[in-house]
């Protein structure tokens, strides 16, 4: 009797030691890799892209691990602009027991396998009224739109290319002028008689200043602002109210970036947030003060969605309002009212997958977040779509609710249905239709416009290919494919 119970003692301290120990491992994890960003639960990879993937970086991230082995897993170029900016530091911050913690700790509660999406609206192949056609360039050039977009009361199609040249197509999508550019234009706006182009410098990840802002004078593009990094958002608004528009940039950038608006009268630069990974911005009066504030989404790791508020005179006041994990993929940001209660709903498609996370993730896909009429904002609406890019909000069907549109540039087939384009037709209380409409799966849709392209009173999408590196041997789409032209047949 007296050994049966020295061993259930021997075994209660030795399991109560190992609890300790976890515990300890924990405490360890949540204060390194929740002190640059949300602390990211072990459950959101599984269990070997935490090994190979993410805890190879963030080893090198604190001081830590091989750095010949580091120069052969980025460029030449990456590697010298992270020595610059102390990305890589040479002094480990934290010690090497505490680093295996972290290791120890992630991969013992990490999954095996990716947790899978939960269950979802069945998608199918309906296509309601619409009607999809391909366009295809000659000579078989290989797919690389970086922008479109429908002029709002012309019968043109600006579309940006990594020629770095933006074509202007007619309602027949016929070419006409091009206008050219240092680098692709990855932003087109028209404000007004004016229009604005954005380009982006190189379309890989980098932290080179080669981003250039312009204005159409004629039929050339005039730089208003030079030396951007990596810029893939523009929008204008008179911001100081002088009567005179200015500019807000979104610097994407990789390590570094930031979030800046520009003062239109004389060029003066006001940064609102320097931090890499600010993708796209939304100008309205969201607080009723009358000002144009900002609702921008931020992506790079420190992901979420914050208001700018106006306080008047360029001063801005930032407002966080949601939080994402560091491994969400933000990808853009809708704002639209979906419940038709008179106040703005956000939109989030997320599905970044070019990082050291690449794999599939169930968190991925189009979530709604309905605003409690104080610009607070809850998750009401979640379908899960691997890679999912962009979505559109816009009335197609005209029956004075809002559908949807998405595009997702890492797709993957669900039950061998298209998941790289959903239509999501509203049938009321947040429920929904889904539909790829038929879109033949191949093309790596990365960027979307929804307009009246034929000018019929209807609103059409178009979806934008872009193709990294060569064709590969049993590609399904047609050489040259660079956009799918989705068709509204109402009218």
């Amino acid at each position: 009797m007296k050994s049966l119970l020295y061993i259930c003692l021997f075994s209660v301290i030795l399991f109560s030691c190992q609890q300790t120990q976890e515990e300890k491992e924990e405490a360890i994890a949540k204060k390194t890799c929740g002190s640059c960003h949300k602390f990211p639960d072990p459950s959101l990879l599984d269990k070997k892209t935490w090994e190979t993937g993410v805890l190879p970086e963030m080893s090198y991230r604190l001081g830590l691990g091989n750095r010949f082995e580091l120069m052969t897993r980025i460029s030449e170029e990456q590697f010298q602009s992270a020595l610059q900016m102390n990305t890589y530091p040479e002094t480990p911050s934290i010690s090497q027991e505490e680093w295996q913690a972290i290791v120890n700790y992630y991969t013992r509660n990490a999954p095996e396998k990716a947790i899978p999406q939960k269950k979802k609206e069945p998608v199918t192949v309906e296509p309601f009224h619409f009607q999809v056609s391909e366009y295809i360039t000659p000579n078989d050039i290989i797919a690389g739109v970086t922008s479109i977009k429908i002029h709002p009361s012309k019968p043109e199609v600006w579309v940006g290319m990594r020629t770095h040249q933006t074509v202007i197509l007619d309602k027949n999508l016929k070419p006409g002028k091009q206008i050219a550019t240092r680098s692709a234009n990855v932003s087109t706006q028209f404000i007004g008689a004016r229009t604005f182009l954005t380009g982006i410098g190189k379309m890989y990840p980098n932290d080179q200043k080669l981003g250039t802002l312009y204005e159409l004078q004629g039929n050339k593009a005039q730089v208003i602002l030079d030396s951007l990094k990596r810029p893939v958002d523009l929008q204008v608004a008179d911001l100081n109210e002088d009567g005179v528009l200015d500019y807000v940039l979104c610097e994407y950038g990789f390590e570094q970036g930031q979030l800046t608006w520009i003062d239109g009268k004389n060029r003066s630069i006001h940064p609102l947030k320097i931090q890499a990974g600010a993708r796209n911005v939304v100008i309205r009066d969201f607080t009723g003060e009358g000002k144009p504030d900002l609702m921008v989404l931020t992506a790079q790791s420190r992901e979420g969605v914050s208001m700018f508020i106006n306080k008047g005179k360029g001063l801005f006041i930032e407002k966080p309002l949601l939080q994402f994990d560091a491994v969400f993929g933000s990808s853009y940001l809708e704002v639209a009212d979906m419940n038709k209660d008179g106040h703005p709903d956000l939109i989030v498609s997320n599905g970044d997958n070019a990082d050291y996370s690449f794999s599939k993730k169930a968190y991925h896909g189009v979530h709604i977040y309905l605003n409690d009429g104080r610009n607070n904002f809850k998750e009401s609406y979640f379908f899960p779509a691997y890679g999912a890019s962009k979505t559109l909000a816009r009335d197609f069907d005209q029956d004075g609710d809002l559908d949807l549109a998405m595009i997702a540039f890492f797709a993957e087939n669900d039950k061998g249905r298209n998941e790289g384009f959903l239509y999501f037709q509203n049938q009321g209380n947040m429920q929904f239709k889904v539909s790829n409409l038929g879109v033949a799966e191949g093309a790596h849709y990365i960027v979307m416009d929804a307009g009246d392209v034929d000018k019929d009173g209807d609103i059409d999408i178009l979806l934008g290919n872009y193709q990294f590196g060569k064709r590969k041997p049993g590609d399904k789409i047609p050489p040259g494919l660079q956009m799918h032209y989705v068709k509204n047949l109402l009218h």
